[in-house]
């Protein structure tokens, strides 16, 4: 979400804001409205005191990465850690059929079931 969103979310949040992180309060609004541009060094101090709603990627869509090499990093490795759909070597589950996520060797117990009725 982007600085003007999240002012406009809730009474009180300008002043709050300019408050958490040393700004004015007027130029915390015209960073808002666009009619200045936000201080990088605004940057981080935004995205904390606003709990990562708006974020410096956000914020600086074009230089965030220059500015903080960091995040593109931190990024990066984030998306490799997202694991591959499907298992190695087999198609990926179907979206109807639980049991084609199940290896073959697998052995299933169910609990709470009925024991079966014994034959008298």
């Amino acid at each position: 979400m982007n600085l003007h969103e999240y002012l406009s979310q809730e009474r009180g949040r300008q002043a709050s804001l300019a408050k958490a992180i040393g700004a004015h309060a007027p130029d915390i609004s015209r960073w808002a409205d666009g009619s200045r541009t936000i201080p990088f060094h605004f940057g981080a101090p935004i995205e904390l005191a606003t709990c990562g709603q708006v974020t410096r990627k956000e914020m600086f869509p074009c230089d965030w990465e220059r500015l903080w090499p960091e995040l593109a990093t931190t990024l990066r490795r984030a998306a490799d850690l997202v694991a591959p759909q499907g298992h190695p070597g087999r198609q990926p589950p179907s979206t109807n059929n639980i049991m084609d996520t199940v290896p073959d060797h697998t052995v299933i117990v169910v609990t709470g079931a009925p024991a079966p009725a014994s034959e008298s």
